[in-house]
């Protein structure tokens, strides 16, 4: 290992540990104007953490796993869209960082945002069979993209947390596509987030036992 590999391992050790502070204020965070500074702390803090990884352990018999982790990194799809994310937010700043409000919808029919009073009366949900179905009539109040009352039931609406909305990644050696394109917009960055999350604990403990084999004894 590089000299002085036990301090950058400590440091490496902080950045794992804000990347899961970051992915904790992504699932939590209240103010969706929010989101994307969560977002934003779990790519810079997990370049950081590969970063200070792979300088620790790139010299000596440790070398050999520093070149495996380094490549398995490049060849995670998720793993990789996360790092180029992170290099395409550092040096470009044109396009709209946009976040999906929370938002409660009745049917799929009718979608409410931010703080709304209204009432809903005749509306029909028709099939693609040309079936139809008629929605609830009544009041239905929101607070911050919540529901809060109204004469129609909790039961009856739909509530959808909000979201930090990926793109594709264009950067100087090529176009990143979302990883997961399966999931559900909604959940998607938070799975990624898990996923680097996951993949850093694992690496920092395996880059630890190795330090110790470090030490003389």
């Amino acid at each position: 290992m590089r000299k002085g590999y036990e301090e950058i391992l400590h440091n490496a050790a902080q950045e794992v540990d804000y990347v899961a502070d970051f992915l904790e204020e992504l699932t939590l965070v209240e103010e969706t104007r929010k989101l994307w500074r969560a977002w934003s702390g779990i790519l810079d803090h997990y370049a950081k953490a590969v970063s200070a990884m792979r300088r620790a352990t790139d010299q000596g018999k440790s070398k050999g796993w520093s070149d495996k982790f380094l490549a398995d990194q490049k060849n995670d799809p998720v793993l990789q869209y996360a790092f180029q994310s992170r290099d395409h937010a550092s040096h470009v700043f044109e396009g709209k960082r946009e976040a999906n409000p929370r938002t409660v919808s009745v049917g799929g029919l009718v979608s409410l945002s931010g703080n709304s009073s209204v009432t809903l009366s005749n509306n029909v949900m028709v099939g693609a069979d040309g079936s139809t179905r008629k929605l609830p009539d009544g009041t239905l109040d929101t607070k911050d993209g919540r529901y809060v009352g109204g004469s129609i039931p909790k039961w009856a609406v739909n509530e959808r947390e909000h979201f930090v909305i990926l793109k594709d990644v264009k950067t100087r050696s090529g176009v990143w596509s979302i990883p997961n394109p399966s999931t559900h917009p909604s959940k998607q960055a938070i799975e990624i987030a898990e996923h680097i999350n996951d993949w850093l604990k694992a690496k920092l403990s395996e880059a630890n036992e190795i330090a110790k084999l470090e030490k003389p004894r």
